[in-house]
C-alpha cells in the first residue's frame, strides 16, 4: 500500500482532459482551426462565425495539457484561450490506492 503523500508526488502518467473556449479573430478562424487540429491531443468540437472555437485537450503526461493550453495563446489569430473545464484522474488513483 502506498502512502497518500507518495501517491500525490507520482504525477508522470495522469490522464488530463481540459475544455477550452478559444476566441479568434474572425478573419483567422480557418487558419487557427488548421493549427489547432495539427496539435497532438487537441480536438476542435465546434466553431462559430464570430470566432469562437470549442476545444478539448487530452494528455497522459503530467503538465502537458497546461503546456498546450499556454501554447494556444501563441497561435497567430488567437485573441484568448480560456480554460472552462479540467479533469485529471490523479485523485481517483489516490483514492483507489488508499482504499486497498
Amino acid at each position: 500500500m502506498k502512502m497518500v503523500n507518495e501517491a500525490t508526488t507520482n504525477t508522470d502518467t495522469n490522464t488530463s482532459i481540459c475544455g477550452v473556449l478559444i476566441h479568434a479573430r474572425q478573419q483567422d478562424i480557418d487558419s487557427v482551426n488548421e493549427q489547432l487540429v495539427s496539435i497532438k491531443g487537441v480536438e476542435v468540437h465546434a466553431t462559430t462565425d464570430e470566432g469562437h472555437l470549442v476545444v478539448t485537450i487530452e494528455s497522459d503526461r503530467a503538465g502537458e495539457a497546461g503546456n498546450i493550453l499556454m501554447h494556444l495563446h501563441q497561435i497567430p489569430g488567437v485573441v484568448s484561450a480560456s480554460l472552462v473545464y479540467q479533469f485529471t484522474d490523479e485523485f481517483q488513483d489516490i483514492a483507489e490506492e488508499v482504499s486497498q
